[in-house]
């Protein structure tokens, strides 16, 4: 249970219990559910043990909140999902799917954490109650649609909606456990190609069965030579200034060809920076990966902090963001350096799963400080 408390605006208080509720999701998925405790929140949160207990009034009182908003939002995501697909149930189905996949409720942090408070729900009735009104009213939805299609293909005698709606949501349940074991290096669009080729079979006259270029996305590798990584020097600026140059579209920048072309261009010649471009096999861009030099006082050694990476939307989920963090790790050891850094925005999700699906550790002892000077 939380309360407003006097003295604080309720803003304030509800970004601080946002904070917390995202707090509790980090050190849960980091520490498990039955190891967390408010202390181990708090320093997450950065924040005292203090703080926590100004606005939840236990450790319970958070648990509970954490699991309701994760809950809530996977509900409020289905159902914005079927309001903004079409009328007919067709429409509707694999929008639930969709939505189901999104990268916004599964990350591996969330499934991590969903799949905790699942497993103790049946000992928990707070728990099961949260979890089991939530399965319940999707599960009436899907029922819904599966009997709604079933009715438009005339099928109704031959097909039980009840089954139908059990072996969507136990194919739903399935993405997920594999997504909660493969983390980053689950790929959606094979799951994409799987729920659609289910329900082309079992609801012909609904349905069809994905193409060839939907049920496969090539991967692409070093191995096979159909991707190759090196790193850029002049004969490689024009591809690399292109890529910054959309890098920093990607942020919100105006296109600036000139300074792209000066900035990579002066950082190739001075040396300020290494830069990897990855290519295909035909030599076309599709990304890169821009690491800087600098030194740890404390261990007396190297370090690099990786700046940028970018890989055209084209190229994404193929490898290639793999690949050229394998060719700033290659470079870290040569070097002897103590470590590589990196920053990221704290919804970019994606990124998040593919840093520490690569042995990446987010930083929780210290705080972040920046002086703007413009």
């Amino acid at each position: 249970m939380t309360t407003n408390k006097p003295g604080i605006g309720s803003s304030i208080q509800a970004e601080r219990k946002r904070l917390l509720i995202d707090a509790t999701m980090s050190a849960i998925a980091e520490h498990g559910l039955p190891r967390v405790t408010l202390a181990k929140i708090a320093s997450v949160a950065g924040l005292s043990a203090g703080s926590v207990n100004f606005h939840f009034e236990s450790k319970e009182a958070l648990l509970l909140a954490t699991l309701t908003y994760l809950a809530e939002e996977f509900e409020q995501r289905i159902l914005h999902a079927l309001d903004s697909a079409g009328p007919s149930p067709a429409d509707k189905l694999p929008a639930m799917f969709e939505a189901s996949l999104d990268p916004a409720i599964t990350e591996p942090r969330k499934m991590a954490v969903w799949f905790a408070f699942t497993s103790q729900a049946r000992s928990r009735e707070d728990y099961q109650r949260i979890c089991g009104a939530q399965d319940r009213k999707i599960f009436a939805i899907t029922l819904q649609l599966c009997d709604e299609i079933i009715h438009q293909g005339n099928r109704q005698g031959s097909m039980n909606a009840r089954a139908m709606a059990n072996a969507v949501q136990g194919l739903i349940d399935e993405i997920w456990e594999e997504m909660l074991y493969a983390g980053e290096g689950y790929d959606r669009d094979d799951a994409r190609c799987m729920y659609l080729s289910f329900l082309a079979s079992v609801f012909p006259w609904a349905f069809t069965m994905p193409s060839d270029s939907q049920t496969q996305l090539t991967r692409l590798g070093t191995a096979d030579k159909s991707l190759h990584v090196v790193q850029a020097d002049k004969a490689q600026l024009e591809a690399s200034a292109t890529l910054f140059d959309q890098y920093r579209q990607f942020y919100e920048q105006q296109p600036d060809p000139a300074l792209a072309r000066k900035f990579i261009g002066d950082n190739i010649k001075k040396e300020r920076s290494v830069i990897y471009l990855a290519t295909d096999s035909a030599g076309q861009a599709l990304g890169f990966v821009q690491l800087y030099p600098g030194w740890c006082s404390v261990a007396a050694r190297p370090l690099w902090t990786l700046y940028d990476l970018f890989v055209t939307p084209d190229a994404r989920r193929r490898g290639v963001a793999i690949a050229l963090m394998g060719a700033a790790g290659k470079l870290a050891r040569k070097s002897k350096a103590c470590r590589i850094d990196l920053e990221t925005a704290i919804d970019n999700y994606e990124a998040q799963a593919l840093y520490e699906s690569l042995g990446y550790q987010r930083e929780v002892e210290f705080y972040k400080y920046s002086l703007a000077l413009d």
